[in-house]
């Protein structure tokens, strides 16, 4: 290995994982951060760290300091991690104009495949199929619009650069398109920087399939395997498996080909990953879709059933070593699977969540990792992807994979912050999931109900908020209930009141955080728990009047109506953004505005009301 420091261009979990594999092999470390993240946990990790400027853009997307920071470091190497500056073509090019190297593909061919619109045309040259579409580089929403009229519906709108399910829209006719196509522009352009668009054929019933490839500087290649990662909501993966079940032998071996055909096309070095949809309806028929050319969020699930540290294989290929001497072997052993955990609520359409953590653990075991830069006091703001941590098991097949997963998802404990735990365990659960029966719009399109609180539990809550001070004692692991006199208090769940009490004698321990007078409860078997002791601020029941609150924390980036204005059902409202994706907020029924309590660039918090629409009569 000829690298002796490397600076990681990137944050949080990401950059923690790359600077394991760099304390492993020997080689120093230099991080970077910008205000927000000063107390971050990769910040404290990283014992060399460079301040970013962020006040005229995210520091992490400022290539010139980040550059600059490498230098001043004496690095000879920069890790971009995935996101931000991962995908960057122009900084991978300044890298070597400086005479750093980039521990990634060559500029050309993040050109080639960061742009999807030139992705398809390279594959198209390789042999490979495409999934119909229309775009092109300078096509305004109208052109497109124009173009679209004579496609069968639904389409799918998706920004040209990027990745990550970011942007990405489903348009179910031309109405539906013209509306779609601003806000899928200005997420393009606030996380890629690029509004160009793309419009594709929506494949009702598809699954998303990926195939790792690796390359050196030789024109040697080879592909470690495929992942089955289609289970996701918003077109972002939640779920990921490898190898992919229900994958015929043939397929596979078609679709690796033409993972490394492409592979060869454009010239490609380091690790990538070429990303197929399979027709669910018919799998013998798949399509690329993109390419992403930089380290996978889920490339932990190829490294369980490899034996590989693929952040070592990407040090060693950028350094010039033969693909031969860094990958001796493809073999692939056992069954894995991974579960991204998001702060989110998963029983309230996936909306995004924040808040500060009170109290996190997980557990890592010989066939249990996971990956996280969270930790107690930490804020979770609507700045960065949601993701706070991801779990990846592995197993003998891929039962036992799927069981230790269920353990170590209900051995985590995560509160002060609404999260997709307790979904992801039911979502486990599910026979479709154990016989593998789904596609990509599984999840979103799947019933799953949030459970409802046990009588132990609320019995826990009600002897920890009763005023005695006798009623339990203290563990360092959790609570226990001792023989504690009798109470009854009030338990505000979701909105709905519960008149609990405790039982003499019983016994009950649970994880807990309690947050100004809300209490966080955990419990391996019960899921966890919000349960606040004041009630919740109601809304109206009047049927003429109906108040608008906000389902998310966020940044209210539009405002489309005033006091008086007449709406009708449906009609967007507010636009709220947060955690690089916008929600629309509709009208529930036709009538008036008759106060609207928000403006343009304002910080609004989940609950808060925004208007109130009353109904003409």
């Amino acid at each position: 290995m000829v690298f002796t420091k490397v600076l990681i261009a990137n944050r949080g979990e990401i950059a923690l994982r790359i600077n394991s594999t760099l304390e492993r092999l020997g080689i120093s470390a230099v991080g970077v951060y910008t205000h927000h993240d000063r107390d971050s946990l990769h910040v404290a990790r990283i014992s060399e760290s460079y301040l970013l400027d962020d006040r005229q853009q995210s520091g992490y997307l400022n290539s010139q300091q980040i550059i600059a920071a490498a230098l001043a470091s004496n690095s000879e190497a920069i890790h971009p991690g995935y996101g931000f500056l991962a995908e960057n073509a122009q900084f991978a090019q300044a890298c070597h104009d400086v005479g750093l190297i980039f521990i990634g593909p060559p500029a050309d061919a993040m050109t080639a495949m960061g742009e999807k619109i030139s992705a398809r045309e390279y594959a198209t040259r390789a042999g490979v199929p495409v999934v119909p579409g229309i775009g092109e580089p300078a096509m305004s929403d109208a052109e497109l619009l124009d173009a679209c009229r004579d496609l069968r519906f639904p389409l799918l709108v998706k920004p040209a650069a990027g990745g990550g399910g970011k942007g990405l829209h489903v348009a179910h006719d031309l109405n539906e398109l013209r509306e779609v196509l601003p806000t899928a522009r200005r997420e393009a352009k606030t996380a890629f920087g690029d509004e160009t668009l793309l419009v594709e054929k929506y494949l009702l019933h598809a699954r998303h399939i990926e195939f790792q490839v690796a390359a050196d500087n030789y024109g040697s290649s080879m592909h470690l395997g495929e992942r089955e990662c289609s289970l996701q909501r918003r077109h972002q993966k939640v779920v990921e498996e490898a190898p992919a079940p229900r994958l015929s032998e043939s397929n596979r071996e078609i679709m690796g080909a033409a993972a490394l055909a492409l592979t060869s096309t454009i010239g490609y070095q380091n690790l990538g990953t070429i990303e197929f949809l399979v027709d669910a309806d018919s799998p013998e028929t798949f399509y690329f879709m993109e390419m992403n050319t930089r380290l996978q969020v889920e490339h932990r699930v190829t490294e369980m059933i490899t034996g590989l540290d693929l952040v070592e294989c990407q040090l060693r290929l950028a350094a010039g070593e033969p693909l031969k001497e860094v990958i001796p072997t493809s073999g692939f052993t056992g069954h894995a699977i991974e579960a991204r955990i998001y702060a989110e609520d998963a029983f309230n359409g996936f909306l995004p969540t924040g808040g500060v953590i009170g109290r996190f653990t997980a557990t890592d075991t010989n066939n249990t990792v996971t990956d996280s830069a969270i930790r107690d006091g930490a804020l979770v703001s609507s700045s960065f992807d949601p993701m706070l941590a991801k779990i990846a098991c592995w197993g003998e097949d891929r039962q036992s994979a799927l069981k230790e997963l269920r353990e170590a998802l209900s051995n985590t404990v995560l509160l002060g912050v609404t999260t997709n735990i307790d979904f992801l365990i039911q979502l486990l659960h599910l026979r479709d999931i154990e016989e593998s029966k789904y596609d990509t719009k599984y999840l979103e399109a799947c019933e799953i109900e949030r459970a409802i609180p046990s009588p132990a539990l609320l019995s826990a809550y009600a002897a920890m908020a009763a005023p005695a001070s006798k009623v339990g004692s203290w563990r360092a692991d959790g609570w226990r209930l001792n023989g504690m006199p009798r109470a009854t208090i009030a338990a505000y769940i979701d909105g709905v009141r519960h008149d609990v009490s405790t039982e003499s004698g019983s016994t009950l321990a649970v994880d807990f955080y309690r947050d100004d007078a809300d209490y966080w409860l955990h419990h391996r078997s019960f899921g966890t728990w919000l349960i606040k002791e004041a009630n919740e601020r109601r809304i109206s029941t009047d049927r003429l009047s109906d108040e608008i609150v906000s389902p998310m924390p966020g940044v209210v980036i539009a405002v489309n109506v005033a006091i008086g204005d007449q709406v009708k059902i449906g009609d967007p409202l507010v636009v709220i953004e947060a955690m690089k994706m916008e929600h629309i907020v509709r009208a529930r029924h036709s009538g008036h505005v008759l106060q609207c309590n928000v403006a343009l660039g304002a910080n609004v918090r989940v609950g808060q009301l925004l208007l109130e629409v009353v109904e003409d009569v």
